[in-house]
């Protein structure tokens, strides 16, 4: 089953970032924040539950209760944050 998801940066505000998320056919209704920051310094263990890593305030339409599609977008601004220490504009999860 192939799925596209495509999110946005919204804002940063003291290193928490704003995400707008969503299906590629859907209009980004979904919001998460992640402080990538924290997790990178050890501030935040890596082992932390990924729900307290990226928090979904607002799910998308298809993501329903769950937030698999907003984890499928921090891995994707996680590695960006890794390489090059900043959040990533935008961007999208195609599998």
């Amino acid at each position: 089953m192939a799925f596209c998801i495509q999110f946005q940066l919204i804002s940063v505000n003291e290193g928490t970032a704003v995400y707008a998320y969503g299906d590629c056919s859907e209009n980004l209704e979904g919001r998460f924040e992640l402080n990538l920051g924290r997790l990178m310094s050890g501030e935040v263990s890596m082992d932390t539950d990924m729900r307290e890593v990226v928090r979904v305030t607002k799910p998308c339409l298809s993501d329903g209760g769950y937030q698999h599609k907003a984890n499928r977008a921090f891995s994707k601004i996680y590695k960006h944050y890794v390489s090059t220490s900043t959040y990533l504009k935008e961007g999208g999860y195609y599998a």
